[in-house]
């Protein structure tokens, strides 16, 4: 008996055992978790609110995650994305809000890996992005919605730092918020409390000047980038001031205009200043200067005013007066200066 009972404990249980901790390892190994903080809370018309999709890895490193996010129509609707505490420092595809198909997308890496805790940070930083919701007011003909779920869809992705691109396998936690049928004479909006508190502006950056045949037909382009703590950074914005202060190659007054990095350079003999500006949510800047060697601003040559006109003018007027008056006189002392002609005698 006892030998049987061996055997089947050898036969059945123990490969059952090292297949369950195979399993077990393997998944653990492998797995990674998108999630939601707060996972529920209630909100009623006008509010304003702010969801952080974060991510566990579960002990493993990832570098890649690809966010496909639903929302129910008519119960909240997106208005902004925050990358301010993101991890992702390299956007593949920058936070797109769609309320036409009820969908938030985004995709982003992070070079060297993510393994649990953002390089610097003491604590456990794992946020992504803050989608910021409102809450509508009830349409005529439209269902109110009792509770609203916001989900990660299946077509999310994140993938492992293994030098292949392979994908974790995981999991999805969504949130669920209670919405009231019924206004109430206050409203809640958290990401309007956020704006108004940040004064503080993006964190300090630098700008590079690049050229590479292989890129923008071998053009000169900078790159720049930086992160906003508060809100996140909204845009940026460039500037390229030649020697006079105007624009390279043209008379106007150097303007800034919204850009991306990287950016090709109108400038491509690098003379000029490159003043590049970055903006947050709540409005704050940084300005960094790229100043070339041998820079140096030079007055604008000043066009002759309408007064400076008229009193060149008057000048040549009383000049060629002057010179007039001379040349009749000089004529008139010729003429009493000179003897009359002898009369002829007649014989």
């Amino acid at each position: 008996m006892r030998n049987f009972a061996k055997q089947y404990i050898r036969i059945f249980i123990l490969p059952a055992v090292l297949s369950a901790v195979f399993f077990l390892l393997a998944t653990s190994a492998e797995a990674a978790r998108l999630y939601m903080t707060p996972l529920k809370g209630s909100y009623q018309p006008g509010d304003t609110f702010g969801v952080d999709v974060r991510i566990d890895s579960e002990g493993e490193c990832v570098n890649v995650v690809d966010a496909k996010i639903s929302f129910p129509k008519g119960a909240v609707r997106p208005v902004d994305f925050s990358r301010g505490e993101s991890i992702l420092t390299l956007w593949i595809e920058t936070p797109a809000l769609a309320p036409v198909t009820d969908t938030i997308s985004f995709s982003g890496g992070i070079p060297g890996g993510y393994c649990g805790r953002a390089g610097g940070d003491p604590g456990i930083s794992n946020v992504l992005g803050r989608i910021i919701f409102s809450v509508p007011g009830f349409s005529v003909g439209v269902a109110p919605v009792g509770i609203a779920h916001i989900d990660f869809l299946e077509t999310s992705k994140v993938l492992l730092n293994d030098g292949l691109g392979t994908e974790a396998k995981l999991q999805r936690e969504g949130s669920a918020f209670t919405i009231s049928t019924t206004p109430s004479t206050t409203t809640t909006n958290e990401w309007v409390d956020a704006v108004r508190s940040d004064t503080t502006p993006p964190e300090p950056f630098v700008v590079e000047v690049q050229q590479n045949p292989l890129a923008f037909g071998g053009k000169h382009f900078i790159v720049f980038s930086t992160t906003d703590k508060q809100t996140g950074l909204d845009h940026y914005e460039v500037s390229e001031v030649d020697r006079y202060g105007n624009t390279p190659n043209s008379e106007r007054p150097a303007l800034w205009k919204t850009v991306q990095s990287p950016y090709v350079l109108s400038d491509q003999e690098i003379k000029s200043v490159i003043r590049v500006k970055a903006v947050d949510k709540a409005g704050n800047e940084r300005v960094v200067e790229y100043v070339p060697d041998g820079y140096g601003l030079m007055p604008k040559p000043k066009p002759a005013s309408v007064n400076q006109g008229i009193l060149l003018g008057v000048g040549a007027g009383v000049l060629l007066l002057g010179l007039i008056i001379f040349l009749v006189r000089r004529k008139k002392r010729t003429r009493e200066t000179t003897p009359p002609p002898p009369e002829n005698i007649a014989g």
